[in-house]
Formats: C-alpha cells, sequence, structure tokens
C-alpha cells in the first residue's frame, strides 16, 4: 500500500475509531455505579492513567505494568482509603489484569493514533528513518498473526491461580525493566548508517515467534508482545520511532482483542475505568511529544526505572 493510500486511511479511520471510543465510554458509564463521592475517592487513577499511557505509548511498553503496581498496592493497604473506596478499588490479581485491559483500550487506542497520523499524514519521520508503508505492514501484520491466536487460546485454555499470577508478573516486570534499560543505553547512539529499514524473511519468522510467545504472555498479565518486539527491532537496528509505533500498534490490538473474556467474565471494575480513562487518553495524546521533549534514551530510562522499582516493592511487599 502506497504512502498517500495509507494517509488517507488513517486520516478516515482516526474519527472512526474516536467516535467508537466515545460509544464504549458511554457504554461503560451507563452500565457503572460511578458517583461523585466515588469519584474523587479515586481521584489519584486519573494521573495513573496518564502516566501509564505516556510510558505505554513512548516506549512501546504496555501500561499495565503502571497498573497493576498500583492495583497491588490498593489491595496491600499501601494506598489508605476509606472502607466504602477500598471495596471497589481492592482487585484480585485477575481483576487487576482485566482493568488493566480495559484502560490500555482507550490509552494505547489514542497513542496508536498519534503514532499514524504521524507516520502516515504528517511525514514526520526524518530521511534516515524513513520506513515503507509495506515494510511497516509487515513489522505489523506478523506478530499479530501468530500473537492474537496465541492470546484467545491462552484466555480460553490457560488458568493460572491469582497468587501464582501476581508472582509470575512481578518477575516479568522485573526482568523486561532491566532488559529495556540495558538496550537503552547499549543502542544510545544508533549511526544513521547501521539503521534497517527493511524486514527480511529471517526477521519475519522471528516476529512470528515472538508475536506467539507476547500473545500468551499478554494474555496472562495485560502486557507482553509490545514488549517483546519494541526490544527486538531496537536490537535489529529498526529506528527507534518505528519500533515504538509497531510495538503500540500491535499492541493496541491485542487489548482491544483481549479485554473481552475479563469483560465478559464480569473482572472489570467499571468504576476503576471511567476514572482512569480520561487520564490514559491525555497521557496517549501527550506520549509522542514528551518522548520527542526528553528524547528516546531518557524517556526509556526513567520507564526502566519506574518498571524496576514497582517490581521490587511487589517483591518485597
Amino acid at each position: 500500500m502506497r504512502g498517500s493510500a495509507m494517509a488517507r486511511l488513517v486520516r478516515v479511520w482516526i474519527p472512526i475509531h474516536l467516535a467508537m471510543l466515545a460509544a464504549a465510554y458511554a457504554w461503560l458509564f451507563a452500565e457503572s455505579a460511578l458517583d461523585l463521592t466515588v469519584a474523587m475517592g479515586l481521584w489519584f487513577f486519573f494521573p495513573v492513567g496518564v502516566i501509564g499511557a505516556i510510558i505505554a505509548n513512548a516506549t512501546g511498553t504496555g501500561g499495565g505494568v503502571v497498573f497493576v503496581p498500583v492495583f497491588a498496592a490498593l489491595q496491600d493497604g499501601g494506598i489508605p482509603l476509606p472502607p466504602e473506596i477500598l471495596r471497589i478499588a481492592t482487585l484480585k490479581p485477575e481483576e487487576s489484569v482485566a482493568v488493566s485491559f480495559a484502560i490500555q483500550c482507550f490509552g494505547m487506542s489514542m497513542g496508536a493514533l498519534v503514532w499514524a497520523h504521524s507516520i502516515f499524514v504528517k511525514d514526520a519521520l526524518a530521511w534516515n528513518e524513513k520506513v515503507s508503508s509495506q515494510t511497516l505492514m509487515a513489522l505489523t501484520l506478523a506478530p499479530l498473526a501468530t500473537g492474537l491466536p496465541a492470546l484467545l487460546l491462552t484466555q480460553a485454555f490457560i488458568e493460572v491461580d491469582g497468587a501464582t499470577l501476581l508472582i509470575w508478573f512481578k518477575v516479568f516486570s522485573l526482568a523486561l525493566g532491566v532488559i529495556l534499560l540495558i538496550f537503552a543505553w547499549a543502542q544510545r547512539r544508533q549511526a544513521a548508517k547501521d539503521r534497517k529499514i527493511w524486514v527480511s524473511p529471517a526477521e519475519l519468522w522471528v516476529l512470528l515467534a515472538l508475536g506467539a510467545i507476547g500473545g500468551t504472555v499478554t494474555a496472562l498479565f495485560s502486557v507482553g508482545i509490545g514488549e517483546f518486539l519494541a526490544i527486538y527491532l531496537i536490537l535489529r537496528r529498526f529506528p527507534t520511532k518505528v519500533a515504538i509505533a509497531v510495538a503500540v500498534w500491535v499492541s493496541v490490538i491485542c487489548v482491544i482483542v483481549g479485554v473481552w473474556d475479563g469483560y465478559l467474565g464480569g473482572l472489570v471494575r467499571v468504576e476503576l475505568v471511567l476514572i482512569a480513562v480520561p487520564g490514559a487518553l491525555i497521557g496517549g495524546i501527550l506520549a509522542k511529544g514528551i518522548a520527542s521533549a526528553l528524547g528516546t534514551l531518557w524517556l526509556k530510562t526513567l520507564a526502566s526505572v519506574w518498571i524496576i522499582a514497582s517490581s521490587l516493592y511487589l517483591l518485597f511487599t
């Protein structure tokens, strides 16, 4: 698909997607028990949504690495709340994952639209970072081809005890934070001549494998596939912005497909989602600009420090 055709498609799709998000939010609000007292008591989920979406959409790392530790802190009493509010905010590990899926549907949607508009409509990639639309589609569709079936099969056939799920999440998040930090500094000087702007058949096979692994991990933790893709593409010396954009696009499709398992299972605490989503939408809009202002290196460093610190908090509390 030619660049101009993709630009037209993105222009048409953005208002459609925004309308779908507005309809979904109205639907959730209609079935919720959200009132002013609850909203005031859980106000801090708004900035949590902002931070989670910024980290997710500016680094390709899923917002679950922010949301799940906050939910765990609430469950452990790390954030004091009145009993009537705590009853709504206290989540089991599987509920935390379901709520994280739901929030990311909104925040990562906004980030995905911003990245698509920047790359296809504004043509904002530098001359030495330009990747063809065909290559971008291949980088996106290959992991989705295996990631979506793996996600759905994992949700359908694999059940993990809540306590075990939280332990796995702690270990996964800590490893992710360390790996992201190492790669951020190892790849900090990427010469233009070393950047890749095309994908080889061998790399497509790796992306298919990463999609299967990432889809399975995402089903369990609400994060995973985007992280694997971002790290691999940066390791293969694709432009960092391209790696992040692809990770965000793949992640948002996975969370939109995966959210239904928790929602239909009654695991999504709608009130928390409604408060966090406006912040997540703002974070999704701001993420790319913040990434450009801070620079990729320092943004990834800050995200890594957050992930490592929150993982250590979960491990030792």
